[in-house]
């Protein structure tokens, strides 16, 4: 019965073999999309490790297949052919979890253009074979996905954000990756060619491009992201909470406060956030104000410092208050010390002439 088994397996895996790289996206997708939540959780940092180890270990045995054949030892012979659909699954898995953690980390088109750029790229490693080239794509893939890990660790390690925590970050993946180099190198002196385009190439190349991103602004920073961004009228805190008063109409659900600010005499404009930081956290962010004019484009009035700290699922909370304005489009925006966007919120101040009694909904934060 187990033989009749594993032949029907067998024969299922060989009529379905080209959709399995597709059912490796998918899982990997449905896996981490269930189970991943914070960024800093030990379990998702040391999960990320092993599926970082394991699959450079599975690239790795591709990469000698071009020097000699490889024998697997006895006890994974039964499930050597399937490591292709491992290998799919658990660099999805990864870049699953990057493009989460980078679209939350997203603010601006120019991080959204980078988004979109890693989301082309996992599609097309798994939808689309490369021939005598996959192991280069597997290869450039993985390097992204040793980048955006250790992106994402140092920070958390340091506490902060930074140049300094990002250049310890790109020398980490370099020390790694020159670690792996030397330990594989004397498996393939007979093709040091192979070393370089297969290896040395796609590393570099992958960590050429992230640090041009870094410095254009391109990279969401991670391991920062705003929870929630809101504009209201009056705002008090009671019993831990934020009891945040807006005064737009049931229907638009969509906004958050009032982003038609309906501005009297002495109100005060209220940007309401939350940011979310890993636990330990510390360090100082800035909430810019803008004011749009026709002619040269979004001014800035005021960037008031702010000081985060980490741990809580929700984000840290913060009221910023404006009580100097003028009608016209507004923006809020959160940046790092280095001005680097980590949200925004867009909102309209319109005069509002009626002198009657005004009623106030209210959200609880």
């Amino acid at each position: 019965m187990f033989e009749t088994l594993r032949s029907r397996v067998k024969e299922i895996y060989q009529q379905y073999e080209r959709w399995i790289p597709i059912a490796g996206f998918v899982l990997g997708f449905l896996f981490d999309a269930t189970l991943l939540r914070r960024i800093d959780e030990p379990k998702v940092i040391v999960q990320q490790a092993i599926y970082l180890l394991l699959s450079c270990c599975l690239i790795t045995v591709d990469l000698f297949e071009f020097v000699r054949e490889i024998h697997p030892p006895l006890i994974l012979n039964k499930i050597w052919k399937y490591r292709e659909f491992l290998l799919h699954f658990m660099l999805g898995t990864l870049l699953n979890s990057y493009t989460i953690f980078y679209f939350k980390s997203a603010s601006g088109l120019t991080s959204y253009i980078f988004i979109f750029i890693l989301i082309a790229s996992l599609t097309l490693s798994e939808f689309k074979r490369f021939g005598n080239s996959q192991h280069q794509v597997h290869m450039g893939l993985w390097s992204l996905c040793l980048i955006s890990y250790l992106q994402a660790l140092v920070p958390i390690l340091f506490g902060a954000m930074g140049i300094l925590p990002f250049l310890a970050s790109c020398s980490s993946s370099i020390f790694i990756f020159w670690c792996y180099y030397r330990l594989i190198k004397p498996k393939l002196v007979s093709k040091p060619e192979l070393l370089k385009t297969h290896v040395v190439y796609p590393f570099a190349a992958i960590q050429g491009i992230f640090a041009l991103l870094y410095f254009a602004n391109a990279i969401p920073p991670v391991p920062l992201s705003v929870s929630y961004m809101g504009i209201y009228h009056q705002a008090e805190k009671k019993d831990g909470q934020y009891l945040l008063s807006y005064q737009h109409s049931w229907f638009k659900f969509w906004q958050h406060g009032d982003e038609t600010f309906e501005a009297r005499p002495g109100d005060t404009v209220i940007a309401f956030i939350q940011v979310f930081s890993p636990s330990g956290f510390k360090d100082q962010l800035q909430i810019r104000w803008l004011l749009h004019d026709p002619k040269s484009g979004w001014q800035a009035q005021d960037a008031i410092p702010l000081t985060v700290s980490g741990g809580r699922d929700e984000g840290y909370r913060a009221l910023i208050q404006k009580n100097n304005y003028q009608p016209g489009k507004w923006r809020v925006q959160v940046e790092t010390k280095d001005n680097r966007e980590v949200g925004r919120i867009g909102f309209t101040i319109v005069p509002d002439l009626d002198t009657g009694d005004r009623s106030f909904n209210t959200e609880v934060r």
